[in-house]
């Protein structure tokens, strides 16, 4: 097995290997021992079938980035050089069906490509980048990562996928399996086993299409922030908004994040403690629920205000209207620059409850300040449950503390029942060793081997 004989066998198909020269796409990858040092950059379906297959015939492992934002990475702990697949040069936005609010893209999109193929076209709709508009799309749901809108949750969104597996075989899921249909977009399950959520978070195949459901722009839209002073009041908060969330009054990500967090990511002089949500629809709607706002920060008492963000116009307020209503910030790119990409991610599932909260929040600034690194933790609501997302940062040649402390956090919290639901590649072995259902282990290694995969950080695991 070597590369050499693998890039042999590409160029015959018209495929380049290159030297990975920016290292900036495997950010997330901190203290992994092999990492590539080459990279084929794909421009069709096509070329990643022979991709696939040669890697395959070789023994070549091959980690996968969606586009050079290296968000949704797939890198598998393995036992020799792997071979990095960039897939940004397929970028093409093949439909928008403003219709039916639908869209299909090749994997390399970001947000910021949808967003102005939608905008050239003159639909007025929303597309949730999160924080990052360069990420690509493909990559938010291989992670099942959430944004910030009422279409946030980036899985439930993708209707529609198209994958190479190890064989070089091309897969449509759900209705793209049907040969003559034009429901690829509308429907997400065809007939049969549901089978899109296997491919992420995986190794099982190479993404080349995906279908997203996107949002036309509501006729009203009011941003608002609670700001909150002191523990107490906020927990109360927590759980009022967990059942404005739950019977969608809040319809969107609803945001729990401390002064000092909030500061740290978005600058300004935010409260101690700070929610954010946004209201959605109707003109008269709107105000009915602004209403109701009102009436609970008269509940909560003196250590509360209600904000109205609809006209700020700079700072972390004008930030978090953007992010609601799916615009891209300039702050985040600022954070990556203060902090010279050197950060690593994970996100733990919880529930929407003030006590548990607070204390998650608390406890986790305490192990990551211990440990000499920087720390931002945003919590947000998913359909039912609190993703808690935590930035360790570290400074140059400090890498070893951030994934001790990682590391840490993951053990500490699963004694507890809380456990990671997405993290970067250097903690994911870490984070598959705490799902010790041994059903659930045999069935994960039953599918990679099925499937042929070279992806052996499940087994490793």
């Amino acid at each position: 097995m070597t590369i050499a004989t693998l890039e042999a066998k590409l160029k015959k198909s018209g495929v380049t290997v290159e030297v990975l020269a920016d290292l900036k796409i495997l950010r997330g990858t901190a203290g992994m021992t092999h990492l590539p040092k080459k990279v084929v950059r794909p421009k069709t379906v096509k070329d990643v079938q022979a991709i696939q297959k040669a890697a395959h015939q070789e023994g070549v492992a091959l980690w996968v980035a969606p586009n050079a934002s290296g968000n949704g990475l797939l890198a598998p702990e393995v036992n020799s050089e792997p071979v990095l697949v960039d897939l940004s040069s397929m970028r093409a936005v093949i439909s928008i069906d403003p219709n039916h609010a639908t869209a299909l893209v090749e994997s390399g999109v970001s947000h910021a490509d949808l967003r102005a193929a939608l905008k050239a076209k003159g639909y007025n709709m929303w597309v949730d980048s999160g924080r990052n508009d360069a990420e690509s799309i493909m990559g938010s749901i291989w992670d099942r990562s959430f944004g910030y809108t009422s279409y946030s949750d980036n899985l439930m969104m993708q209707c529609g996928l198209e994958v190479i597996t190890a064989d070089g075989k091309q897969v449509r899921t759900g209705m793209g399996a049907f040969p003559k249909g034009d429901c690829w977009q509308l429907f997400k399950l065809g007939f049969g086993p549901y089978v899109d959520g296997s491919f992420t978070q995986s190794g099982l195949g190479i993404p080349t299409k995906v279908g997203l459901w996107i949002s036309p722009a509501p006729p009203a839209y009011r941003p608002f922030a609670f700001r909150i002073d002191d523990e107490a009041t906020l927990s109360v908060a927590v759980e009022i908004m967990r059942d404005l969330r739950i019977n969608m009054v809040v319809p969107n990500t609803i945001v729990v994040i401390d002064g000092e967090s909030e500061k740290t990511l978005l600058g300004g002089t935010p409260a101690a403690w700070n929610i954010y949500g946004g209201i959605y629809g109707l003109p008269k709607n709107v105000e009915l629920i602004w209403g109701m706002l009102n009436g609970i920060v008269g509940k909560l008492g003196s250590a509360a205000r209600l904000e109205n963000l609809t006209d700020a116009k700079e700072g972390p307020a004008a930030a978090r209207a953007g992010l609601m209503k799916g615009h891209a910030i300039a702050e985040w790119p600022q954070y990556e620059k203060s902090v010279g990409s050197r950060y690593l991610r994970l996100v733990f599932a919880m529930p929407i409850e003030g006590a548990s909260a607070l204390k998650f929040a608390k406890r986790t600034k305490e192990v990551v300040k211990a440990a000499g690194c920087g720390v931002v933790v945003e919590q947000g609501t998913s359909w039912r449950a609190l993703l808690s997302e935590v930035l360790i940062s570290y400074d140059e040649g400090q890498a070893q503390r951030a994934l001790d402390c990682g590391k840490a956090l993951i053990s500490e919290w699963a004694t507890q029942g809380i456990g990671v639901v997405r993290a970067d590649p250097a903690f994911r072995k870490a984070a598959m060793a705490t799902y010790s259902d041994a059903g659930y282990n045999k069935l994960q290694a039953l599918l990679t081997s099925a499937i042929g995969s070279t992806d052996v950080s499940r087994q490793a695991a």
